[in-house]
């Protein structure tokens, strides 16, 4: 009897629902029927203190069955009753079946919208405070520590590698407990008749994870690995759905760390310092670039030019990539410039990773024709051409 009804019990767990049907719970608020439920779950308790698996298990078994869904016994419950009475399996599959709910935004919603909050039950009693007294979830590391005692007790090598990877792929997960967002509701407590949340919380990769530019690229041969060896397992599609996950997130982490790479031929401000190896000469440039087009405002000085103050250069960013940078330019008008300017890039901020902005410093050498008046220090003022070249530095934000 205990063995066909456990059956009973995975046979509702273990499948793997994509689409969820909306459909309104019948209210019960302090309704005959609740206070029926609630005796029950009082029962239930009961048997859990007394460690009687048999009456465990009857009682869940009626509150499942009781048309209220989750309203009676909610899956999060559920879960902590099988690790309370070291039923590691269906500990297992109920995990795993509700985070599949939560990826996939399967829940039913009673406000008609599919999504990833799941209902807890309608009660707060004795029951629960138990159960959390007894079961920690709702913290990394308890989460972890469940995780290892069903690796533990699992009673097949499928049932372990699979917790073994679930270890690895929610690493940073916790479960939510309707008695963590207390706070969420000004003070007042939830109507636990209607009340609905997130049942998962974290699962993001820290920077430390980041550190690794494959990691995504492990995870998933981990994943796939685990499906080619156990291609029949219920697990299946709770892979192959972290799978997909995982290539998404990989797509938006390689973005992240060449964030750059959208910045490209964009524009941005800057600061330039150049100085000439062959006469001393040097140049200040406040740099402003919109799409390809660059406007530099030049200072500089010359010995073998007379300069007017400023002079503005019109340039056009030509080639751009990583590391270089190739950009034309004219203006100016005593003297008058045109030139070509290379730059090379050592660093890239990864401040861009977080925030729609970026910076980079610049290493540069240019190419000027100059065409102007003499230095007045010379005995004429016509006007001369002159070849120059130059090395400097930059600082630019995107």
């Amino acid at each position: 009897m205990r063995n066909c009804l456990l059956f009973v019990l995975l046979l509702n767990v273990v499948v793997f629902a994509n689409d969820c049907n909306i459909r309104l719970l019948p209210a019960f608020t302090d309704s005959p029927e609740k206070q029926t439920l609630a005796n029950v779950r009082d029962s239930l308790l009961s048997s859990l203190q007394a460690q009687d698996s048999s009456e465990v298990f009857r009682y869940v078994s009626v509150l499942k069955n009781s048309g209220y869904g989750e309203r009676a016994l909610d899956n999060y419950e559920l879960l902590q009753i099988y690790l309370m009475m070291n039923q590691y399996d269906s500990a297992l599959v109920t995990l795993v079946r509700e985070h599949f709910r939560y990826i996939n935004e399967s829940y039913d919603n009673e406000s008609g919208v599919c999504s990833n909050r799941a209902p807890y039950s309608a009660f707060d009693d004795e029951l629960i405070a138990y159960a959390n007294r007894t079961i920690h979830l709702t913290t990394e590391a308890d989460f972890q520590k469940q995780l290892d005692r069903i690796s533990d007790g699992a009673t097949t090598q499928e049932y372990k590698d699979f917790t073994n990877l679930l270890k690895i792929i929610l690493k940073n997960t916790r479960f939510n407990h309707i008695s963590k967002r207390s706070d969420y509701y000004a003070g007042r407590p939830p109507n636990r008749d209607s009340f609905q949340q997130a049942r998962f919380d974290g699962g993001s990769y820290t920077k430390e994870d980041f550190n690794d530019s494959h990691v995504f690229d492990s995870l998933i041969e981990k994943l796939i690995a685990f499906k080619n060896k156990y291609p029949e397992s219920e697990f299946n599609p709770w892979i192959m759905k972290q799978v997909e996950l995982k290539k998404d997130d990989r797509e938006s982490d390689l973005k992240k760390r060449h964030y750059y790479y959208e910045f490209f031929y964009t524009g941005g401000i800057g600061g330039e310092f150049f100085i000439s190896p062959l006469n001393g000469s040097y140049e200040w440039n406040v740099v402003l670039q919109i799409k390809r087009f660059i406007l530099t405002a030049n200072y500089g000085r010359d010995d073998d030019f007379i300069y007017d103050g400023w002079n503005f250069l019109l340039g056009v960013d030509v080639f751009e990539n990583r590391f270089f940078k190739i950009v034309s330019f004219v203006g100016g008008s005593n003297p008058l410039m045109a030139g070509m300017q290379f730059e090379f890039r050592p660093w890239i901020s990864e401040l861009g990773r977080e925030v729609p902005i970026g910076s980079y410093l610049s290493i540069k050498a240019k190419y000027v024709f100059k065409y102007g008046e003499k230095d007045r220090k010379a005995d004429d003022n016509e006007k001369h051409s002159k070849h120059k070249f130059y090395l400097g530095v930059g600082f630019h934000i995107w």
